[in-house]
């Protein structure tokens, strides 16, 4: 299984960092490689925790390649992490780990954990030669939203 971890500093507030990775049905929005974002199942939020499941139709045209899959994913207001895990569609296992924290100075910290076993050979030959690229790609999606959304 792979494994990677990011962690990024940004001059937004941790609370807007997880409220936008929180809102997957936008990530179709400014993600690459995402055509569709999808929500459902959600439960009432309780205690700061919110849950429901994610779908994300994920293409790469030139490849030929398009593949969807549900995340169940949860996300905690209370100590600002966002896990999601699916085990469907292109993935054995995905598992995304969202961890923010203020910075004392201002701003704050955002890591990242992606741990991954891709079951669908086209997706899995992609991510292979450009895992490393697709993560920067993903974090740098996310900090272009920051700015879009915070200013």
């Amino acid at each position: 299984m792979a494994r990677h971890e990011l962690t990024r500093v940004s001059k937004y507030s941790a609370r807007e960092m997880f409220d936008m990775v929180a809102d997957v049905a936008s990530y179709q929005q400014f993600l690459p490689l995402v055509q569709q974002s999808t929500v459902f199942d959600i439960e009432d939020e309780t205690d700061g925790i919110l849950k429901f499941k994610g779908r994300l139709q994920v293409a790469k045209q030139n490849l030929n390649i398009s593949e969807a899959f549900i995340s169940d994913v949860v996300a905690n207001r209370n100590d600002l992490t966002i896990v999601s895990i699916a085990s469907n569609g292109p993935v054995k296992h995905l598992s995304n780990i969202w961890k923010f924290a203020e910075l004392q100075n201002g701003g704050s910290q955002s890591r990242l954990i992606l741990e991954y076993e891709i079951a669908s050979l086209p997706m899995r030959m992609l991510m292979k030669a450009s895992s490393g690229i697709v993560m920067e790609k993903l974090t740098e999606a996310f900090e272009n939203r920051a700015k879009q959304l915070y200013g």
